[in-house]
């Protein structure tokens, strides 16, 4: 047996006093200094040969019938059609965040083409009844989406009278600044109740980091979000955390505020270089290993308050240690390979064109088509389909990293920094950052906080 047995794949990561073994679907294996030992020299005995075939490591009959259904499951995502379609019914916007990749114009501008009008909102509610699925989201985006509230009635209005009938999921991502009681009345009625917004941390750094003309953009977010969730009865309203230069020194007064206001998962958002940001870097921005200490801490801080009996969980660490867990896609844009831009989400702007997904939006390079070519033709166009090969990193040296398995490569992002869609990896941001994650979180789950982890990961979003 010894001399015939044929290995998969794999990576070794030293965690502790254990030795992983790591595939390239994310499945791993830890191992005593004895049983490292054996597979050195390919001399597994019966129980040890076992783990092996069961996490894909071997190439034996079961083995390879257990890599079969690793592949299955860590690719099932290409098989699914886009879920998620993210609409901008304006590129206007009332804050002027120095970090906006969505580059939004003030909200005073007429522009042609930045508002959506009603030809075209129903437009786009027909091209996404194109979709092969019954079951998708629709998520309001911008600018502010609510600079542009007619738009988004008339999508809704539209959507309950489409012939099939199809289950949509509403979302709406705002500001909330522009809410006022008529728009609340008429989201609850429509079933748009899934809210996102942007807390940043307390009103000094909130305010700083997303300033709001003369007024307090803080104290208009946190007015909402409690009023949506106490008055109105939305029961989905959250929010997330984009992490600046002056956020560094406060990860631990963010918790506090989230718990403050409620909020039991936070999620540490890492600057995206590109459209305001990336004009703005020298001011807000950071390098990975900055935003790795700021999350670390932020982290170990949750784990301490659950310790303590609060509930509260980082999201970004529960994410990746969901991908960590199981090799199975998640179901997540940014954390499948190849990722989900045009696979799994789409965005539309204002005036009916199509990119591959929301950070795309902001260079007309990745554009796949428009509301007035059919589903087909958008989704199998040469962009859409250059997007999915690049996104899988194949011929890449992500490939021959020991986390391939668990991450993935962005070229949106990769465009943006280099300005090309074959970059130099070891200076991309978002690589640099999860090899200071990923061994990170690795080390924790062999620590007395797994079990803390373990329950983060299960209760992630992955869609």
């Amino acid at each position: 047996m010894s001399k015939n047995l044929c290995f998969n794949r794999f990576f070794v990561h030293k965690a502790g006093s254990k030795t992983l073994l790591i595939n390239e679907l994310g499945r791993w294996l830890p191992l005593s200094k004895q049983e490292w030992s054996a597979v050195q020299k390919k001399k597994p005995n019966p129980g040890l040969l076992k783990k092996l075939e069961s996490s894909g490591m071997v190439f034996s009959k079961k083995g390879k019938e257990q890599l079969v259904r690793d592949y299955r499951a860590h690719y099932k995502h290409l098989f699914h059609p886009v879920s998620l379609h993210i609409v901008n019914p304006t590129n206007r916007c009332n804050h002027r965040c120095a970090y906006c990749y969505s580059n939004s114009q003030a909200l005073a501008s007429n522009k042609e083409g930045i508002d959506m009008d009603a030809k075209t909102a129903k437009k786009v509610i027909d091209f996404i009844w194109q979709t092969p699925s019954n079951h998708f989201v629709i998520e309001f985006q911008g600018g502010e989406p609510l600079a542009n509230f007619p738009a988004i009635e008339a999508m809704v209005a539209y959507a309950s009278k489409k012939k099939p009938r199809k289950q949509v999921h509403w979302r709406l991502v705002s500001n909330l600044s522009l809410m006022d009681r008529t728009i609340a009345a008429f989201l609850k009625k429509n079933n748009v109740v899934d809210i996102c917004t942007s807390l940043d941390g307390p009103k000094q750094l909130h305010d700083k980091n997303r300033p709001l003309n003369k007024s307090s953009s803080y104290e208009r977010t946190v007015y909402w979000a409690n009023a949506l969730q106490k008055e109105f009865g939305f029961k989905q309203v959250g929010a997330l955390c984009t992490v600046t230069k002056h956020s560094l020194p406060f990860a631990e007064q963010i918790v506090d505020e989230y718990l403050r206001q409620g909020m039991h998962d936070i999620t540490a958002i890492s600057l995206r270089k590109i459209g305001r940001a990336k004009q703005n870097w020298p001011k807000i921005g950071y390098s990975p290993k900055q935003f790795f200490l700021f999350w670390k801490q932020m982290v170990e801080y949750c784990i301490s308050l659950n310790r303590r009996g609060q509930r509260i969980s980082e999201q970004t660490a529960a994410l990746m240690l969901r991908k960590i867990s199981s090799p199975e896609s998640i179901f997540h844009t940014c954390y499948s390979k190849p990722c989900g831009a045009a696979l799994m989400q789409c965005s539309y702007q204002p005036d009916g064109s199509i990119f591959t997904c929301d950070e795309g939006k902001s260079e007309p390079l990745f554009k796949i088509g428009s509301i007035n070519q059919t589903y087909k033709e958008v989704f199998s166009s040469p962009n859409a389909l250059n997007m999915v090969a690049l996104s899988s990193s194949l011929g890449l040296a992500c490939n021959n990293c020991k986390w391939t398995g668990f991450c993935k490569f962005c070229p949106v992002m990769a465009f943006a920094e280099q300005g090309s869609l074959i970059p130099l990896l070891s200076g991309l941001f978002e690589c640099r950052l999860k090899k200071l994650q990923f061994p990170y979180l690795f080390e924790k789950l062999f620590s007395k906080d797994a079990k803390i982890l373990v329950n983060w990961s299960k209760k992630a979003p992955i869609a």
